[in-house]
């Protein structure tokens, strides 16, 4: 594993980059950059899920560099991935292409309504850094919850539940995606961003970090947004899924 403090986001297109747009709907949006490639979170991004398993666990390393391959991408290949929501499932690509050996890779801040505001034009500097890409199991977090700082990236009313029957990991702490984002879906000023990861002591934690969501897609982006401002995290890939499905009456 590699690790950096330089940012997975991006807000210009490098020139001849490979674009890859990526969704979990069957329908593409009007009007993809241009040059686009779509790809879809269960067909390139998650192998077959269900019970222990979580509902999008990793796909084969292998299979993913047979698809890369097929797209025209090698690993000389700039690689960009962007959405049309807020950056999660982009960021869920991103974060598989790195662990399966591609480090070529960023997210474009801002995604497909992004750049429809900007029409940013291409940028020939903007070369993605490797990264830190580590994942935790179930089994892994159930043996102690108390080795890791645990972060849920979903919104306050998922990490809360009813109230009765507990819908988070034990002793996690809560850090919505939209906590970090503008109105726009974009990143935050970084300042700002590295305050809130400070008033959660995440700078400082002696303890590996461990960002989950319900299955590995907000939280991908989490792991991004985290890494920009110098804080590594581990992506639970499973997450809620696979924890419930493990561990239902938790």
């Amino acid at each position: 594993m590699t690790s950096s403090t330089l940012s997975p986001f991006i807000s210009r297109l490098p020139a001849d980059a490979a674009l890859l747009f990526v969704t979990e709907e069957s329908t593409l949006p009007d009007n993809l950059i241009p040059g686009s490639q779509p790809t879809w979170i269960a067909t390139h991004y998650a192998g077959k899920g269900g019970g222990e398993r979580g509902r999008l666990p990793l796909p084969e390393r292998a299979a993913v560099r047979v698809w890369l391959a097929q797209a025209g991408i090698d690993d000389g290949t700039d690689v960009v991935v962007y959405d049309a929501g807020n950056g999660s499932h982009a960021a869920r690509a991103w974060w598989v292409l790195n662990w399966a050996g591609h480090h070529r890779v960023s997210i474009l801040d801002g995604g497909l309504k992004g750049w429809r505001q900007d029409d940013p034009r291409a940028d020939k500097n903007a070369t993605p850094p490797a990264g830190f890409f580590q994942q935790v199991t179930t089994e892994e977090i159930a043996r102690n919850p108390g080795d890791f700082l645990l972060v849920d990236a979903r919104n306050q009313s998922a990490f809360a539940g009813d109230g009765v029957v507990l819908s988070h990991l034990p002793g996690a702490i809560n850090l919505p995606v939209a906590s970090l984002q503008d109105e726009q879906g974009r990143l935050l000023p970084y300042e700002q961003r590295k305050r809130l990861a400070a008033s959660l002591n995440l700078p400082d934690s002696t303890r590996p970090i461990v960002a989950y969501c319900g299955s590995g897609i907000a939280s991908a982006w989490l792991v991004a947004a985290l890494q920009d401002v110098g804080v590594n995290a581990a992506l639970y890939v499973g997450s809620w899924s696979a924890w419930s499905g493990s561990f239902p009456f938790r």
